[in-house]
């Protein structure tokens, strides 16, 4: 019976790699078509690393179909979203794809209409070239659809790899504190409610347009939202007390800030971290992690303009974490992401 599970959650996750697959090809060519006033970012034509990435598709998905057999995170964690949006959304999704490629084409970073943005001054471009950067209402309602689209729809399974291994990581399994850094959309943040026993769960990020609809979502979807708590702040300025939270993660953050900056969200976090607390969080790969895809990570921030993505994969992680006071440490990676685990 649980093979018959883990197949049935294979082929429902394959579905959704070939679905954004598709998309991304169908955005590919849309810009090809239109070179002479965009530019496309570099197609993968080495058919080894294909291969190997493909490989390592098929892996994940397996992997997360056992940690969903195995009681790590509910089912209803693959639920698909509602085809009405997915289509609603993807007429955006191609307008905005060629505005994408027309900042790449330009070099425009900080192509940002609002002036009176509230954030850090690093925060305030365009990354990924995107339109708004992360401070609209479009610009947030259409994220998580272009993540997917990007990595052909393995961005939630890499996600949810890091609740496993928190759980192994905890001593205490219930009615937990928790505080997420930069929860952008939600989209981790769903799977993670559905997966903890929580007293207080805290989700913070700087982009308010971001954060109100991360809060729609959940609020909307949740039986426990009486205990989520929805916190607009810079993750290296927790408006929070000392000893406060069980556990403190984020998820694709690290990559987007600068080494000072990331310093600084570590002191915060065990700052604000209970005594025998986990901190962890996912990012990407870096620099030899897997030799193969050193290309990768050093073709992807040319491609979607991520300033302080080159420092971060060569970023010593293990002696930043030592230097702040934590214990305990131990790293993982798969696919795409790498993962990272700590205790104060």
């Amino acid at each position: 019976m649980n093979k018959i599970l883990q197949n049935s959650i294979l082929a429902s996750n394959l579905s959704k790699t070939v679905l954004y697959s598709i998309e991304f090809k169908l955005l590919m060519g849309l810009s090809k078509t239109f070179s002479f006033f965009v530019k496309p970012p570099k197609e993968e034509n080495d058919k080894v690393l294909v291969k190997h990435l493909q490989e390592g598709v098929i892996k994940l998905h397996k992997e997360d179909a056992r940690n969903i057999d195995e009681g790590y995170y509910p089912l209803d964690v693959i639920k698909p979203k509602s085809p009405f949006m997915h289509l609603k959304n993807l007429p955006y999704i191609i307008y905005d794809s060629l505005k994408i490629s027309r900042r790449r084409k330009l070099n425009r970073k900080k192509d940002l209409e609002n002036d009176l943005i509230t954030a850090p001054d690093y925060l305030k471009r365009n990354y990924h070239f995107q339109t708004d950067g992360y401070f609209s209402e479009r610009s947030a309602t259409i994220y998580e659809h272009q993540v997917e689209v990007l990595f052909s729809g393995t961005a939630a399974p890499m996600r949810r790899m890091l609740i496993k291994m928190i759980k192994e990581k905890l001593k205490t399994k219930s009615s937990l504190k928790i505080l997420e850094l930069g929860a952008g959309v939600g989209s981790a943040s769903i799977d993670f409610s559905k997966s903890f026993d929580f007293e207080n769960y805290v989700i913070s990020d700087v982009s308010v347009p971001y954060l109100n609809l991360a809060k729609k979502r959940l609020m909307s979807k949740n039986k426990n939202e009486s205990r989520l708590h929805f916190v607009q702040t810079a993750a290296e300025e927790l408006p929070f007390s000392e000893n406060e939270f069980d556990l403190v993660f984020s998820i694709y953050l690290f990559h987007e800030l600068p080494k000072d900056v990331r310093d600084k969200v570590l002191s915060e976090s065990h700052r604000v971290l209970k005594k025998d607390g986990v901190f962890a969080f996912c990012d990407s790969l870096q620099v030899n992690d897997d030799p193969r895809l050193n290309s990768v990570l050093a073709q992807f921030p040319i491609d979607y303009h991520e300033p302080f993505y080159k420092g971060y994969t060569l970023w010593k992680t293990q002696e930043s974490l030592e230097k702040t006071g934590f214990h305990e440490i131990n790293s993982d990676h798969k696919l795409l992401s790498k993962y990272w685990l700590a205790r104060k």
